[in-house]
C-alpha cells in the first residue's frame, strides 16, 4: 500500500510540473507567435547612393583656340593633369594637352602658306604687266585717234567722197578705242577676282597660321577662379584621367565646384523612377560624417535614362538639394539617401509576415475569444517592414505571425 501512494504520488507531482510547463511555457510560445495590432506612424522610403556635389560649379572646357572649325582638331590628348582635390587659385596650371597633333598641321599649313604666298605676288605680278599692256594699247589709239581727226578735219577741202571716206575711218577708230576700253575693262574685272581668289587662299592658310600659334599656347589649361579640382566625369561614371581625349563634343576636363549650395548626386533605375518626384524630402547621410544627419529634397529628375556599369536596367539621374552645409563636407563624399515617398502619422499597421493572400484576396488569421478565424482585410501601402491595414483590423487585436497546423 505504501509503495502505491508513492506511485500516485510522484505521478500527482509529474502532472502539477507539466501544467507548469504548458502554463508558463506555453504561453511564451503563443506571446512568440501572436501579434497585436498597433496604430502609429508609417514611412514608405526609397534608399539609394549618392555624391556630394556643389550645385553650382564652374567649367573647366578645353579652351576656344582649340574649338575652331578652321583647325579641324576633333579630339586631342590629355597629356598631364593636376592632382584631383587640389586647392587651386586663378591662372594656377590645371592640365596640358598634347600639341604634337597641332604642331604637325602647324607644318603642313606653314608649306601651304608658303605656296600661296608665291601664287598671290605672282598673281598680282601678272594683273599688272596685263593691265599695263592693255592701257598702253588704249594709249596708242588716242595718238591714232588725234591723226584721224586731224585728217577728217583737211578733208573739208576734198570733195565729197574724200570727206565720207575719212569720217568713215574716224568712226571706225572710235568704235575700235572703245572695243579697247570695254576689253580692258573686262580683264581688269576677270584679273582682279583671279587676285582676289589668290589672296583669299593666301590669307586663309595665314589666319591658320597665326591660329595654330594660339591654339599651341592654350594647350597649358589654367583654372578661371580659385576652388578645388574635380575630375570631370565621361560617359559611364569613369573620371577623366592622363590619356584621355577631350573635344569640340565633349569639352569639360574638370570642375571647380561651389560648396556654398550643396546637392547629392544620384542614380535611380528605371523601376523605381516613378515613384519618386521634384519637392520629395530627404533623409540624407554621410558616410564619412556618421554622426551627423541631413536634410534635402528632390530638386531634378533627368528625362532620359542612360546605361551605367553596375546596374542591369537604364538608371536616370536625380539632383536632391542639401538644406544644411559645413566646412566638414567635401566633394564626391559618399552619401546614403533616403527617399521619403510616403508618410504617414497615425495609421494602424502590421508585419509583413501576418499578411496573407489566397486567390487574389488578403487576410489575417485573427484571433479572438480563443477562436482563430480568416479576417479579410484591405491592405495600403507597404515597405520591407510593415503593411498599412485601411480597414479589416483595429488596434489592439490580435492575429497570428503564421497559418495555424
Amino acid at each position: 500500500m505504501a509503495f502505491i501512494k508513492k506511485r500516485y504520488l510522484w505521478i500527482f507531482f509529474g502532472i502539477l510540473i507539466l501544467l507548469a510547463i504548458i502554463y508558463f511555457g506555453g504561453k511564451e510560445i503563443v506571446s512568440e507567435k501572436i501579434y497585436t495590432v498597433k496604430s502609429g506612424p508609417f514611412e514608405l522610403t526609397l534608399n539609394i547612393k549618392g555624391e556630394v556635389q556643389g550645385k553650382n560649379a564652374v567649367l573647366i572646357t578645353l579652351p576656344d583656340e582649340l574649338k575652331r572649325r578652321d583647325l579641324r582638331l576633333y579630339e586631342i590628348k590629355i597629356k598631364d593633369l593636376v592632382e584631383e582635390g587640389t586647392e587651386v587659385k586663378k591662372g594656377d596650371w590645371i592640365a596640358t594637352l598634347d600639341a604634337a597633333t597641332i604642331t604637325e598641321q602647324m607644318q603642313s599649313n606653314t608649306q601651304r602658306l608658303t605656296e600661296r604666298r608665291a601664287e598671290f605676288n605672282d598673281a598680282k605680278i601678272d594683273s599688272a604687266i596685263q593691265l599695263t599692256q592693255l592701257r598702253e594699247e588704249i594709249a596708242e589709239f588716242g595718238y591714232d585717234l588725234e591723226y584721224k581727226k586731224l585728217e577728217l578735219d583737211q578733208a573739208k577741202y576734198e570733195s565729197p567722197a574724200y570727206q565720207r571716206k575719212k569720217q568713215v575711218e574716224y568712226n571706225n577708230t572710235i568704235r575700235q578705242m572703245e572695243k579697247k576700253k570695254r576689253d580692258y575693262e573686262l580683264r581688269r574685272l576677270n584679273l582682279k577676282s583671279r587676285t582676289r581668289r589668290s589672296q583669299d587662299r593666301y590669307e586663309y592658310y595665314y589666319r591658320r597660321d597665326s591660329l595654330y600659334k594660339e591654339a599651341i599656347k592654350a594647350c597649358r589649361v589654367v583654372a578661371p577662379k580659385a576652388g578645388m579640382v574635380m575630375y570631370a566625369k565621361l560617359w559611364g561614371g569613369r573620371k577623366l584621367r592622363v590619356g584621355d581625349m577631350v573635344s569640340p563634343w565633349n569639352p569639360t576636363i574638370a570642375t571647380l565646384p561651389d560648396m556654398t549650395v550643396l546637392v547629392s548626386e544620384t542614380w535611380v533605375q528605371e523601376i523605381h523612377i516613378t515613384k519618386i518626384a521634384v519637392g520629395d524630402s530627404v533623409e540624407i547621410y554621410i558616410d564619412a560624417l556618421p554622426d551627423n544627419q541631413y536634410s534635402g529634397r528632390i530638386s531634378k529628375i533627368a528625362n532620359i535614362g542612360q546605361e551605367l556599369p553596375g546596374f542591369d536596367t537604364k538608371v536616370f539621374k536625380v539632383l536632391i538639394d542639401m538644406e544644411q552645409n559645413g566646412k566638414e563636407i567635401k566633394p564626391a563624399m559618399t552619401t546614403d539617401n533616403k527617399i521619403i515617398l510616403t508618410k504617414l502619422d497615425d495609421v494602424i499597421k502590421i508585419p509583413r509576415s501576418c499578411l496573407f493572400t489566397e486567390e487574389g484576396e488578403a487576410f489575417v488569421y485573427l484571433k479572438k475569444g480563443g477562436e482563430i478565424t480568416k479576417q479579410t482585410i484591405v491592405p495600403g501601402a507597404e515597405n520591407e517592414q510593415e503593411v498599412v491595414i485601411l480597414s479589416g483590423l483595429k488596434e489592439k487585436d490580435k492575429i497570428l505571425y503564421s497559418a495555424p497546423e
